[in-house]
């Protein structure tokens, strides 16, 4: 579900570990991010969990997944907080989360999903979404049904080798456009889990050139059943490795 940034704006950051400043460095396109001098990317510990749920769940409630997902729910972003809360729990736990702070406010954050690799499908076959039965719990019958078969159609998208998965991305809205989204996603690829072979899928088609811009190629979309949005799901090769296009049997699902 990777991710609300603003592409057209975000800018490629870098930053030192273990905790990141983040500055400015040229991309492959030509842009350029200078984000404020406050701005902290650094792994988020336990304690962080809150903070780390609250900014993707602000950030992600507008998402054309999640407005899929709990269209007409009249309180959206909790209802988003709560489909996120296992997810970014166990993401945390294992250390595969990024959190961008300006003071004590977090302004954004990334999860990774590491390894993910053939295996973590349901016993109908279908994918396995962490957090997924508290989703269903905020859903009527029928439209659970309609969301499963969009997971599903994502199957398909999902590499067969282990891979890192961009699991979840985002950045407050009043913060956009300032190079943060850039610099949680190279925090990541900079060490491991950027050794392996890295996936996201995006459901705003203008951030497949903000990925594109970090070295991944798209591989292919597909539209989640009869009224969910395009999902696009991109590659990245670990290094010394060609992107490879398509998809071999999907291994889990994005939310």
């Amino acid at each position: 579900m990777a991710s609300r940034t603003n592409p057209d704006r975000d800018r490629v950051t870098t930053s030192d570990a273990p905790v990141r400043r983040a500055a400015t460095t040229p991309a492959a396109d030509g842009w350029r991010a200078v984000p404020a001098a406050s701005v902290r990317v650094r792994r988020a510990v336990p304690a962080d969990l809150p903070a780390a749920r609250s900014v993707l769940a602000r950030a992600l409630a507008p998402d054309p997944l999640m407005d899929w997902i709990f269209a007409g729910h009249p309180h959206r972003e909790a209802a988003v907080a709560a489909f996120l809360w296992a997810p970014v729990e166990s993401y945390v736990v294992a250390g595969t989360v990024w959190l961008a702070t300006d003071g004590p406010r977090a302004v954004g954050a990334a999860a990774w999903s590491v390894p993910l690799a053939a295996g973590s499908l349901g016993a109908d076959g279908g994918p396995v979404l962490p957090g997924q039965a508290m989703g269903e719990l905020l859903l009527s019958a029928e439209h659970v049904a309609v969301v499963r078969a969009g997971f599903t159609a994502m199957h398909g998208q999902l590499p067969d080798e282990p891979h890192a998965l961009l699991h979840l991305l985002g950045v407050d809205a009043d913060r956009r456009g300032e190079g943060i989204g850039a610099a949680l996603v190279e925090a990541a690829l900079a060490e491991p889990p950027g050794d392996l072979p890295a996936h996201v899928n995006t459901t705003v088609e203008a951030n497949v050139r903000f990925y594109e811009a970090r070295g991944f190629v798209h591989a292919s979309a597909v539209r989640l059943g009869e009224s969910g949005p395009t999902m696009h799901a991109l590659r990245r090769p670990a290094a010394g490795r060609p992107a490879r296009p398509g998809g071999g049997p999907g291994v889990g699902p994005r939310v």
